[in-house]
C-alpha cells in the first residue's frame, strides 16, 4: 500500500461539520456478545487438535488430477475388491473404509486404503492402475495398547524441515524459469523463504509395542518388517474435496473417531504430537517430493 505524506493532502474545511454520537444501547450489547462469542470459540478451537485450524494449506500446489484415485468410483471399486479379497470380512463387519496415507519408520508417505471392522484393522497397498491388491497388512484391535493423535513434528536436531524449505524453494524457482515468470523470482530475495517448513498436517498412530522401544536392528534399517505401530495422515485429496462427504473418505480424522470406539478398555488414548524421527531425510524428501508413494500419471507413463 502506498503511503502519501499528510502534507499533500487536500485542505478540508470542518467548520459546518458536526459530530454526533449515537447512544444504542442494543447496539453496543450485541457487539459486546458478538466479540465474546468470538473469544470463546478461538479459545474452544485451541484446545482441539484439528487439521483444520492449521493455517498452512498442504498439498497447495498438487494437480489432484493426476491421482488415479480421483477418478470416479474408483476408491469404491478398491474397497470392493479389498471385501471380496478378504474372505473374513463381510460388508455388515466392516464399520469404516478410507483412502489415507500412511507414513513410514522412514517417513516416506504411502497410499493406503484401511479398512476397519469391529476386531481387525486392514491396511492394504492396492494398484489403482491395474485395479488389484498387491499386499495387506492385519492388525487385530486387541493388540493395541496406545492411539495418539497430534501434529506430526520432527525432532529438534533433525534437518528434515531445513531440506523442505529448500526444496520448496527451488521448486519454484525451476517453475518459474520453466514458465518464464521472471517477474516472480523476485519473491525469492528475501532469506526468510528458506526458512524450515513444518509438515502442518495431523495424524494418529496405532501402537501395539507395549511402551517398549524399537530394536536397532529394526530401527536403522529400511527394509524392516514388522514395526509394531503405524502411522496416518489424510490423504492429499482431503485438502481438494468440495462437500464434507467427499472430504470425509480422505480424512485421518474420521478414521480416528471411528476407531475409538472400539479399542481395549486398557489401552491409552493420548493427545500430543507425533514425532517422526526422521534427521537427515534426503531419501524420503526425494520420494515425498515426487509422491512415489501414490499412483498417479506421470507425464506419458504412469506408476
Amino acid at each position: 500500500m502506498d503511503k502519501v505524506p499528510l502534507d499533500d493532502e487536500p485542505a478540508v474545511n470542518f467548520q459546518t461539520a458536526t459530530l454526533e454520537i449515537a447512544k444504542d444501547p442494543e447496539s453496543i450489547d450485541e457487539l459486546t456478545t458478538a466479540k465474546l462469542d468470538t473469544e470463546d470459540s478461538s479459545k474452544t478451537t485451541e484446545q482441539v487438535p484439528s487439521i483444520k485450524d492449521i493455517s498452512y494449506f498442504p498439498f497447495k500446489n498438487v494437480d489432484v488430477h493426476t491421482f488415479f484415485t480421483d477418478r470416479k468410483e474408483v476408491v469404491e471399486r478398491a474397497i470392493n475388491d479389498c471385501q471380496e479379497f478378504l474372505k473374513d470380512v463381510s460388508s455388515n463387519d466392516i464399520v469404516g473404509s478410507w483412502l489415507l496415507t500412511e507414513i513410514s519408520l522412514w517417513d516416506t508417505e504411502k497410499e493406503r486404503l484401511v479398512l476397519l471392522t469391529s476386531t481387525y484393522l486392514y491396511s492394504v497397498k492396492y494398484d489403482f492402475i491395474s485395479l488389484k491388491i498387491l499386499e495387506y497388512s492385519k492388525i487385530p484391535l486387541a493388540n493395541l495398547d496406545t492411539v495418539v493423535i497430534g501434529e506430526l513434528i520432527y525432532p529438534i536436531s533433525s534437518l528434515a524441515p531445513r531440506l523442505n524449505g529448500l526444496a520448496e524453494v527451488m521448486s519454484y524457482v525451476i517453475n518459474c524459469a520453466v514458465r518464464q515468470e521472471w517477474s516472480s523470482l523476485t519473491t525469492c530475495s528475501n532469506l526468510t523463504q528458506f526458512e524450515p517448513r513444518k509438515r502442518h498436517m495431523l495424524g494418529t498412530r496405532l501402537m501395539w509395542n507395549k511402551g517398549h522401544p524399537l530394536s536397532l536392528s529394526k530401527k536403522w534399517n529400511p527394509f524392516a518388517k514388522n514395526i509394531p505401530w503405524l502411522t496416518y495422515a489424510s490423504h492429499p485429496l482431503f485438502w481438494h474435496k468440495g462437500s464434507e462427504m467427499d472430504k470425509t473418505k480422505f480424512d485421518v480424522e474420521a478414521m480416528h473417531a471411528a476407531i475409538l470406539s472400539l479399542l481395549p478398555e486398557e489401552c491409552n488414548m493420548v493427545t500430543g504430537p507425533i514425532i517422526v524421527e526422521n534427521y537427515c531425510g534426503i531419501g524420503a524428501l526425494v520420494h515425498n517430493k515426487n509422491a512415489l508413494g501414490f499412483f498417479k500419471v506421470r507425464g506419458k507413463v504412469s506408476f
